[in-house]
């Protein structure tokens, strides 16, 4: 079941799974991700009190801005980062927003765990739109990839 109004608990609980897969998420990206929980839109999919995955976003332009994704490691394959996504573009096609847009790392950083996220985005009908070169010094460069919604 995906719940938009969530708990404290909900929260920390979305928190703690991000902590669970530092292999995606540095400690550095889970500080600017518990800012960006409290200041944008944050969904969780749970069963029970058990929450299972989490996704945060925001709409800009037109778009719908996938921030933030993870799913707890024993129940990635099962379905739920699918579930979250779907719930998205269903979001995104009830606000009018022509498309959803998500920032991942390039091909070339040969990283498997970013390897099976740019699959899920691909097989989910993302698309590269661009390429952006990282302006902070030890960040990595990105691909920003888009999957239309109309």
């Amino acid at each position: 079941m995906i719940v938009e109004k969530i708990s404290k608990q909900d929260l920390n609980e979305a928190i703690n799974i991000a902590k669970s897969l530092p292999e995606w998420f540095t400690p550095e990206g889970q500080k600017n991700m518990a800012i960006d929980f409290d200041n944008n839109n944050l969904i969780v999919e749970k069963d029970g009190d058990t929450v299972k995955g989490f996704l945060c976003y925001t709409t800009y332009d037109g778009k719908i801005l996938l921030i933030w994704m993870g799913v707890k490691p024993e129940f990635m394959g099962k379905g739920i980062g699918t579930n979250l996504l779907n719930w998205l573009t269903n979001k995104a096609k009830d606000l009018g927003m022509y498309a959803i847009e998500v920032e991942t790392l390039p091909e070339e950083v040969d990283y498997e765990p970013y390897a099976k996220t740019r699959a899920f985005y691909y097989k989910s009908g993302f698309k590269q739109i661009a390429y952006k070169k990282a302006t902070i010094d030890g960040w990595d460069d990105q691909i920003v990839l888009e999957k239309n919604i109309k």
